[in-house]
């Protein structure tokens, strides 16, 4: 690893040579992903990962897809290819696969939400996919990508489960309402609802820390938000089980309550 003109030379005959096994491929794609990130030349290093993405086994065509979008090199041209590929996975019989892809561009909607706009029609069909992880994945890629006249239809499609899910998921889903209330601030209104009723629910410190960091943004970002984020942020507080949390909302609350319409 410490010797960089021995691993370029030991990846340049793998590359020429062809590996049999996919999980050897997998590994010599992560070394050229390495070499990437210092190199000048990097064509044939690009290529050959890019013709990963027609190689017989899933598990190399997709470890290909995932590094092209997470070079940081990568624009809409270089990511094309890899974007294709996941879309072709989501309509695939496999959890495993639609899980992998949907979850790719998730991530990849939040750098390049246009590429990804191509894949919302695959991304409309797993919303009803009895895998409610990759449910909640393709709704929130597509609140990512979608227009402002879709936000209604797709906060009542993900309330029918969000329960369902675990906290990590649901962090997921609380990041893709914080992008889109300051994407669209006219949906803040109905946002804040929804987030108000996830504070509701059962759920850890680093969940509910999410939610109330979304809402003291929504408020910084959007003044005609701010007396409802208030209100919302009060009616926690009355049943928090979280120390810590319920002190930085007090502590809020000290700060901006004076100066709202209706501090009682």
């Amino acid at each position: 690893k410490s010797d960089k003109h021995a691993v370029i030379k030991l990846v340049a005959k793998l590359m020429r040579s062809g590996l049999k096994s996919p999980y050897a491929a997998c590994m010599l794609i992560r070394m050229t992903c390495k070499l990437l990130e210092t190199s000048n030349d990097s064509s044939e290093l690009l290529e050959f990962i890019e013709s990963c993405l027609r190689h017989k086994s899933e598990m190399v065509v997709y470890e290909a897809a995932h590094a092209l979008v997470n070079l940081n090199r990568s624009g809409i041209r270089e990511i094309a290819p890899a974007i294709s590929v996941l879309q072709l996975f989501c309509g695939s019989a496999k959890p495993a696969l639609r899980f992998a892809a949907v979850r790719t561009l998730n991530k990849v909607a939040m750098t390049h939400p246009a590429a990804v706009t191509a894949c919302n029609l695959d991304l409309e069909n797993l919303i009803t996919d009895s895998n409610r992880s990759i449910a909640t994945l393709a709704i929130t890629t597509l609140l990512k990508t979608g227009a402002e006249s879709s936000v209604d239809r797709l906060m009542k499609q993900i309330a029918t489960f969000v329960s369902e899910i675990s906290d990590e998921f649901k962090v997921v889903v609380v990041q893709a309402i914080r992008s889109l209330c300051q994407k669209f601030p006219r949906k803040h209104a109905v946002l804040m609802n929804f987030l108000s009723a996830m504070l509701r629910d059962e759920g850890g410190l680093d969940y509910k820390a999410a939610i109330a960091d979304t809402i003291i943004a929504v408020m910084e970002g959007n003044a005609e938000a701010k007396e409802a984020g208030l209100a919302h942020l009060c009616e926690f507080i009355e049943d928090c089980e979280h120390t810590s949390l319920a002190v930085r909302i007090l502590h809020l609350l000290g700060q901006e309550g004076p100066t709202s319409k209706q501090p009682s």
